[in-house]
């Protein structure tokens, strides 16, 4: 199935490792041109280098600190200096794990929104007239099961989760005018390495060995396995393709089952 992504100009938030990886990797077997952002210097680096391996100048690395307007609004020049255009954004970015929220004060809690939904907020603001200028534009917010089905041991994931889906909803109707579909994807316990230390904070939270957690966690899912990478970034693939056309201010669950909600 042709996506019809060729040499459309994808950025990819938390582009170096994890989900935003998968996406990024995804995308470029799609034919498009992605811009890795993470705030790594290294990470960034080093997943540049093996992409340039199958996929030679198509991918390029910005290291960017997301949690800063003005670096976002530098990046976003450098992509339209040296591309001409952006076309895809993929929210990805984001270093929620479990924490408890008795233990959390107000800068703590506010510096973690900052990192997740205050960071895709600024892109979005930073792209969208780029987007505007060409009629067209595809906007995929990483978002999680705990937004919709939240849990004490998980309270910041859940508010930047729901935060999420709430503004890629907000933003549908407005964007869609210009031919910018913005929606969200909903993965659930993907095998990354930020599904590792979310295993490893919880085990540290219950008391439990983390091969108890996980085999906790696995069982609520109903296929029995976490899932991979790869498969949310799928998702995110087609939702930024032409063959999304007609979709828009939606929340795809990439979760294995476990969402108990409608």
């Amino acid at each position: 199935m042709d996506l019809g992504l060729k040499d459309r100009v994808a950025i990819v938030t938390g582009g170096s490792r994890g989900i935003g990886k998968a996406c990024a990797k995804e995308l470029l077997a799609e034919g498009a041109i992605a811009v890795l952002v993470s705030q790594s210097p290294e990470n960034n680096t080093a997943t540049v280098r093996e992409f340039e391996k199958i996929y030679p100048g198509r991918v390029i690395g910005i290291p960017t600190d997301v949690n800063d307007d003005a670096a976002i609004g530098a990046m976003t020049a450098q992509v339209i200096k040296t591309l001409g255009r952006i076309d895809i954004l993929v929210n990805a970015a984001a270093t929620v794990i479990p924490e408890d929220f008795f233990k959390m004060d107000d800068s703590h809690l506010s510096n973690l929104l900052n990192q997740k939904f205050n960071a895709a907020a600024r892109c979005i603001r930073h792209v969208v007239p780029h987007m505007r200028k060409r009629k067209w534009g595809r906007i995929i917010n990483l978002s999680g099961l705990a937004g919709r089905q939240p849990h004490f041991t998980v309270v910041p994931a859940a508010l930047n989760n729901a935060a999420m889906l709430n503004l890629t909803k907000s933003l549908a109707a407005e964007l869609a005018k210009d031919n910018i579909l913005i929606n969200a994807v909903v993965p659930y316990i993907i095998n990354t390495e930020r599904q590792d230390e979310t295993m490893k904070e919880w085990a540290t939270m219950t008391g439990q060995t983390e091969e108890e957690v996980r085999k906790q966690r696995v069982s609520k899912v109903p296929v029995g396995r976490m899932g991979r990478p790869e498969e949310a970034a799928a998702v995110v693939a087609f939702m930024a393709s032409e063959r999304a056309s007609y979709v828009v201010g939606t929340a795809w669950y990439v979760d294995g089952g476990g969402s108990m909600s409608l």
